[in-house]
């Protein structure tokens, strides 16, 4: 029995040591689900995907979810290592690509008879549309207003859906791959757009500064 008791004290004294001298490195996310989010305890797809790629390495994932604004300006005033939210475009980075197939970001609007398409987003001028909360001169909601499209913010893509379905904007902001997981009941009484705003694989940006402690390349 005692020899039991010594095999099970060394194997937790292992875990406690390997779980010590495991680097942690912060993950800036939003709630986005399914890719980012609080409710599942792996954090999401795109964490999932992370996880598999550095799961060899002797790391532990450090997720920091914020707001979407917040989310911005932390990038932006912090010294930040690795970003599932897109960091300001003159910062030093590199993309770690997680998937393989793009996810399409497009817009949702309630079903109609026609194809959801557009060449131009001047097409859209007068009606509204519902973007994850941003900075209001962000480079994403210059696009919008300068198409003469009057932009709602919202704090989740779930807000978005709601709206959408109560008629409070014409249009929402949405990805392929969570359109594709909606609940049927909600999925039968909207329309994903044809035309793309982005097409982008899920991507981890990591700061130059921590490539070499952090490391995802399989």
């Amino acid at each position: 029995m005692n020899s039991l008791k010594h095999i099970f004290a060394a194997c937790l004294l292992f875990t406690y040591q390997e779980m010590a001298n495991a680097e942690s490195f912060e993950v800036v996310a939003i709630e986005y689900p399914p890719f980012t989010t609080i409710t599942e305890q792996a954090g999401g797809i795109a964490f999932e995907l992370l996880e598999n790629r550095q799961a060899a390495k002797n790391l532990a994932l450090k997720p920091l979810f914020l707001p979407p604004a917040r989310a911005a300006r932390y990038l932006r005033e912090n010294e930040w290592c690795s970003t599932f939210y897109p960091p300001p475009e003159n910062d030093d980075f590199i993309k770690y690509q997680l998937s393989e197939k793009n996810v399409h970001v497009g817009l949702l609007r309630l079903k109609q008879t026609d194809d959801f398409t557009w060449t131009s987003l001047t097409q859209l001028k007068g009606q509204s549309a519902a973007i994850l909360r941003t900075s209001v001169d962000s480079e994403f909601t210059q696009r919008f207003t300068d198409a003469g499209i009057e932009v709602t913010f919202a704090e989740s893509p779930q807000a978005i859906i709601i709206m959408v379905l109560l008629s409070r904007v014409d249009f929402g902001l949405a990805d392929s791959w969570s359109f594709e997981r909606l609940e049927s009941e909600s999925k039968a009484k909207l329309q994903f757009s044809k035309t793309s705003l982005v097409e982008l694989p899920v991507t981890l940006y990591v700061h130059n500064r921590c490539v070499d402690r952090i490391n995802i390349d399989a």
